[in-house]
């Protein structure tokens, strides 16, 4: 069987909307410089104020301060942050950057007009400007969350997913989850804050290296970074949605497959998403009549996922198997494919899932 996984566009209202929100939680947090704290001065000062030894709780060092000196730059910069209204600041503070590419502030110009492209609800703007911090800054950890989040959102919208759109999601999501290790938090955050920013973010690398690994057809990559995301965030549809069908489409079955297309269901009407709601119900009663040989037991596990963030340890033996549980049809109608293929399909496709361990 070949995994030729496609979506209907209306089961991800809830997660682009989702990722727009984890997107401006990051990018309102404005990162603390990696390399350096930008200090704009007028052009009359001649010299640059001592930096204050960073106080003895911080992990991190402050780091050094360094100086607009040229007045016509320091005007600029100053101008642009002094707006009000977000999307001409996010103008401004870019225009700034385009002008003075070189400036100290120039990262730091990025960094504010991300923030602001998020208070203007400028959704392509946010994922554009934090590229271009990534140009600046390769190592900002934010700007590739936002990035993949975004990204994710967006290819779930899209009939046929553009290869380059996979492609950052596939690049990010990996530098991200490497980058992550040596994170160190940021000064001016509390261990609570770093502890649950870190978890936001490695569950949307691990979200975007699912997403990545089925673009690829590469099921047990994608099983094992889904189920990591789903452990961190288990309101996640898109992932939840994804790793049931890695699941219910594998042979032989993996039972999990059906927890997560429950609690698909239950998170879509939580989040009053009856398109998304009704297309798993849809597919979750094909499956389990399919494998269970009756609808017999759908009530209560559709309850019970509503209170749990992961399936019981026990939950395989919950449902009882027919006398050939895999004899279930080919599923992947167009309204229920998981995800769109590449213009290009990726090299190498194997014609066939390798067999999942259970």
């Amino acid at each position: 069987m070949k995994w030729d996984f496609k979506l209907n566009q209306s089961i991800w209202v809830a997660p682009i909307a989702a990722a727009v929100v984890v997107a401006g939680s990051l990018a309102a947090q404005t990162p603390a410089p990696q390399t350096a704290t930008v200090q704009a001065v007028p052009a009359q000062q001649t010299t640059q104020p001592t930096p204050q030894p960073a106080p003895a709780q911080q992990l991190v060092e402050v780091p050094a301060k360094k100086a607009i000196k040229d007045h016509a730059e320091y005007e600029a910069y100053a101008s642009a942050v002094k707006i009000k209204d977000p999307a001409q600041q996010a103008a401004a503070l870019e225009a700034f950057v385009q002008k003075y590419p070189r400036s100290v502030a120039a990262a730091q110009a990025l960094r504010e007009a991300l923030a602001a492209w998020q208070d203007a609800g400028n959704q392509d703007q946010v994922v554009d400007v934090a590229k271009r911090l990534l140009v600046v800054e390769p190592a900002n950890i934010r700007a590739m969350a936002i990035v993949v989040a975004l990204d994710r959102a967006k290819a779930a919208q899209q009939e046929r997913v553009d290869p380059g759109l996979i492609n950052e999601i596939c690049q990010f999501s990996s530098d991200g989850l490497n980058a992550l290790s040596a994170w160190q938090m940021p000064a001016g955050m509390t261990a609570d804050e770093f502890a649950g920013l870190r978890n936001s973010m490695t569950a949307i690398f691990n979200g975007g290296a699912g997403t990545c690994a089925l673009s690829q057809n590469d099921v047990a990559k994608a099983r094992e970074t889904l189920t990591q995301a789903i452990a961190i965030d288990s309101t996640d549809l898109q992932s939840l949605w994804q790793l049931s069908i890695v699941d219910l489409e594998s042979r032989p079955v993996v039972v999990n497959g059906f927890w997560y297309c429950a609690r698909a269901v239950a998170i879509a009407k939580r989040a009053q998403n009856q398109a998304a709601a009704t297309q798993a119900t849809e597919y979750w009663n094909k499956k389990y009549t399919a494998y269970h040989g009756s609808p017999e037991g759908w009530d209560p596990i559709l309850v019970a996922v509503q209170s749990q963030d992961a399936p019981p340890a026990d939950f395989s033996k919950l449902i009882t198997p027919s006398e050939n549980p895999n004899a279930m049809d080919t599923p992947t109608e167009p309204g229920t494919k998981l995800l769109p293929q590449p213009a290009s399909p990726p090299a190498a496709q194997p014609a066939t899932p390798t067999s999942p361990q259970q």
